[in-house]
């Protein structure tokens, strides 16, 4: 849902960025759940959601990487020393005071309240980055 909400807020504010969405344990090409796609259709994104899953190639081309929960930056980061890259992408928290707990299986009011979370962080993280200086499809490090 972070994606696919960052999406709209980079097309409707013409940001030049492209946000992706990957899972650490997703199974790539499943769909995404009905409370999920209800939630986004409340606010105007409809689509077909599938998952991916989190890849050295996805990792590689990201210029920076949000988490939902700590447990996520420290797996990535690990996984990132792993593959020694000379310039990995930085790993923050969406929400910089408290993790967000994944909402799978507590109900559609939570996937709801997620989605407004969702559109004040976003643009708050955004707006922390310095996207002119992000150019589309090249790479983050000189």
């Amino acid at each position: 849902m972070a994606a696919a909400i960052a999406r709209q807020y980079a097309r409707q504010h013409k940001l030049p960025i492209t946000p992706h969405s990957a899972g650490i344990h997703a199974r790539e090409g499943d769909a995404i759940t009905p409370e999920s796609e209800f939630a986004l259709r409340q606010i105007g994104i409809a689509g077909n959601h599938t998952s991916r899953g989190l890849s050295r190639e996805i990792l590689e081309s990201s210029h920076v990487i949000f988490v939902m929960e700590a447990w996520q930056a420290e797996a990535i980061e690990a996984s990132m020393e792993g593959y020694a890259f000379s310039c990995p992408p930085p790993v923050r928290m969406l929400d910089h005071t408290a993790d967000i707990v994944d909402p799978l299986g507590r109900g559609q009011a939570v996937y709801d309240e997620l989605v407004c979370r969702f559109r004040e962080l976003i643009p708050a993280r955004l707006s922390e980055l310095e996207i002119s200086a992000i150019p589309e499809g090249r790479p983050r490090c000189p």
